[in-house]
């Protein structure tokens, strides 16, 4: 077989442990990678050498990814190949998300599953809306209180300031339970019957109410979620045998992506499909699980496809980081699965040791390019980090390079700071400037529209949407508009402002200008009818000519605030405004996440990047700082204090763990003897996995920050284990160096 590698494939010099993987020509194959490894690159390559020796005829290859993103860079990088090796073969292949290969399938047959032929898919924007309808339904009938009664003494004090944010955390503890009942077929109809032999005081009781209005709205607007239409493709897959078979026919090879973030569903409709073939491989890297608490996917389905799979071929080498990370990385590993003081979480990481593309790079101390630093306030510690930053692009300004934080708030405060700096950037979490951007822009509109007398109201406006340049000049039209009556202003009596009143520095100005032009757009938007606040905003977003993706935002908050005013008589423009401008909004934080995470992301040399560790995955950095490697992000013991959910008491904490193990037992699996427990075990786990996507991101610098303070306090806050194992092996390589 070795020999039948064509003159093509030996040029591209594939590695030692990718050219097993390129002699595959059918059966199960499962592919753990390491960071780096190049997933992306053998999975064309290898997809291109099928098409061209024609092993897939007369069926195509289907390849299915977890982003839309990344479903482009398939296909291009594919048809790349391919026409690089002169093979006009389009229709050989597809590429496509889980969710739209069942689309695919349900749009066959609709009526087996007693689905409409118009059914209507509710995407994730406008299921978050939709449900946190519901959540805000089921809290103005009782909810509030049922809420409360979790919540320890200590913690109630705090809750009329807390409470946006708690609200959150059980937007997203009922989403995910919903997504566990709706993936393992539990519907409410069923739950309602199962939950009766449960202590109804249990969290999973309260969420079956949410989870019952949810799908009668569901039902009777037409809609299905994308859970539905996992469960629905699956069930059709699985009872007729006309759609299975034709599915079958079509795609003879099976790729999956990502798999460390399959869920259950997901691996069955694959394994459906590839069942007449036997062609499946699936590709993924258990270290790089991060998602498994907060979702229905769990990297136990890729571990045990890979102790399956007819064959199992490691890619374990990587040239993305130099060799000091690697051994950094791997340390970690090494101390996880050996030394980890909770034996449950000795398995948290994969024993999957990254090899270096070259064992003889940096033998010397100078290339060493890793340190640690704890601060003594987190303050301090941000402070140093932008420093850091600033001078590392002063010294590299053709390398790139990223701040990892844990919070979306944390990366705003720091992107600020680095603003302030004159230094440019990007963030990538929920609360990013960009995302905030639609919701402050309608907030600051409303606002004054709610007021239209007030000049402080009409200058916020004018300063925060229309005013492109904050200058001196800028400073005294604020000034100026404070001192004038609004009306006169966008209605002078002779149809224009009189020269005498306006001071003669900004007459002839630039930003004169682009306020007098901004004036029409704002009569425009004034004088729009007020009665109904959705269509306003719709309006709002055409007056403004919004991009398609800023659009798309402002459809979400024209959706939120026709859903917000049901059954609520506090509801008015100056309530809306406030929504939109006190950044404290969850469910919109979530939308937009969603919204503007549609589009990849390329770190740029003349931006600094601002990521919180989620959003970092999958990229990479010449340069890269962490921070907050504490005891409190990433707690080592089961006794350690967590951050996730500390206000809740103790019986309640982590109420999504909590759920899946009630679900696990309606479903008759092992129970778990202390789910809570079992929870912190989960967090720690995946925890260890979140800081080594951290580490595995820098190519050749990584600076791990801790900080320690208020010692022997409540809110002490120390560096985490980890962060003084991979201190005490830094210190050492230093030494030896």
């Amino acid at each position: 077989m070795v020999k039948e590698i064509n003159d093509e494939v030996k040029k591209i010099v594939y590695r030692d442990d990718q050219l097993p993987i390129m002699l595959y020509r059918g059966g199960t194959m499962a592919v753990p990678a390491v960071p780096g490894a190049g997933k992306t690159f053998i999975i064309c390559n290898l997809v291109c050498e099928i098409i061209k020796d024609k092993v897939h005829k007369p069926g195509k290859i289907l390849i299915v990814t977890f982003m839309n993103s990344a479903v482009n860079n398939f296909k291009h990088r594919i048809s790349m190949v391919l026409q690089n090796k002169g093979i006009n073969a389009s229709n050989d292949y597809e590429v496509m998300t889980i969710h739209s290969l069942a689309l695919k399938i349900l749009k066959d047959r609709p009526d087996v599953m007693g689905v409409n032929e118009e059914f209507k898919i509710l995407d994730d924007v406008n299921k978050s809306l939709y449900l946190n309808n519901c959540i805000s339904m089921w809290r103005r009938k009782g909810g509030e209180a049922v809420f409360k009664s979790m919540i320890s003494d200590k913690s109630l004090n705090k809750y009329g300031g807390k409470q946006d944010k708690w609200w959150n955390d059980f937007f997203t503890t009922v989403d995910t339970t919903i997504g566990e009942l709706k993936i393992n077929d539990i519907s409410p109809e069923k739950l309602k019957e199962d939950i009766k032999l449960l202590d109804q005081n249990n969290i999973l009781v309260h969420i079956s109410e949410i989870y019952d209005t949810y799908s009668k709205i569901l039902k009777s607007e037409g809609y299905i979620d994308y859970n539905d239409l996992l469960i629905l493709a699956y069930k059709l897959l699985k009872t007729d045998d006309t759609v299975r078979e034709k599915v079958q026919k079509k795609y003879t090879f099976v790729f999956e992506d990502e798999c460390q973030d399959s869920n259950l569903i997901q691996g069955k409709i694959l394994s459906l499909i590839s069942e007449k073939s036997g062609n499946l491989v699936r590709v993924g890297d258990v270290n790089q699980s991060i998602t498994g608490t907060f979702t229905a996917s769990d990297p136990e389905y890729f571990r045990e496809f890979c102790g399956k799979a007819n064959n199992a071929f490691k890619m374990f080498m990587a040239g993305r980081s130099t060799n000091h990370i690697i051994d950094l990385a791997n340390e970690l590993v090494e101390f996880t699965n050996n030394k980890h003081g909770e034996e449950k979480c000795r398995n948290a990481l994969v024993d999957q040791r990254i090899k270096s593309l070259d064992d003889k790079r940096e033998t010397c101390q100078d290339n060493y390019g890793i340190s640690t630093m704890i601060c003594n306030s987190r303050e301090e510690e941000t402070k140093k980090a932008v420093r850091v930053a600033m001078k590392f692009k002063e010294k590299f300004p053709g390398k790139t390079c990223a701040i990892l934080v844990p919070f979306n708030n944390q990366v705003r405060e720091i992107a600020d700071i680095l603003r302030f700096n004159n230094i440019e950037c990007d963030e990538l979490s929920n609360k990013s400037d960009k995302k905030i951007k639609v919701t402050r822009t309608l907030g600051y509109i409303l606002q004054f529209i709610s007021r239209p007398q007030d000049s402080v109201l009409f200058k916020d406006l004018i300063k925060n949407v229309f005013c492109e340049e904050q200058n001196e000049e800028s400073e005294k039209l604020f000034h100026f508009i404070c001192g004038y009556d609004v009306e006169k202003l966008m209605y002078p009596s002779c149809g224009k402002i009189n020269e005498l009143d306006i001071p003669g520095e900004i007459l002839n100005s630039k930003v004169y200008k682009q306020f007098i032009s901004s004036m029409d757009l704002i009569k425009t938007i004034f004088e729009y009818p007020q009665a109904h606040f959705d269509r306003l905003i719709l309006y709002i977003s055409d007056v403004l000519n919004f991009t398609l993706e800023n659009r798309a935002m402002a459809e979400a908050v024209a959706s939120y605030v026709r859903f917000a005013s049901i059954d609520n008589s506090g509801f008015s423009l100056a309530f809306v405004a406030e929504q939109l401008l006190d950044g404290k909004n969850g469910i919109l934080d979530h939308v937009s996440g969603i919204i503007y995470d549609l589009e990849g992301y390329e770190p740029s040399p003349d931006r600094v990047t601002v990521s919180t560790c989620h959003k970092a995955k999958g990229l990479e950095w010449d340069c890269v700082l962490i921070l907050n490697i504490t005891s409190y992000q990433y707690p080592y013991m089961t006794n350690d204090k967590f951050k996730d959910y500390y206000y809740l008491k103790d019986e309640f904490k982590n109420p999504t763990v909590l759920c899946k193990a009630q679900i696990a037992k309606i479903l008759g699996d092992n129970i778990c003897e202390d789910p809570l427990k079992e929870a912190k075990i989960q967090i720690i786990n995946e925890k260890i996995r979140l800081l080594y996507v951290g580490i595995t991101r820098a190519k050749e610098y990584l600076i791990l920050m801790a900080t320690r303070s208020n010692e022997g306090k409540w809110n002490e806050d120390k560096p985490s284990k980890y962060f003084y194992v991979l201190q005490d092996y830094i210190n050492s390589q230093r030494g030896v160096l």
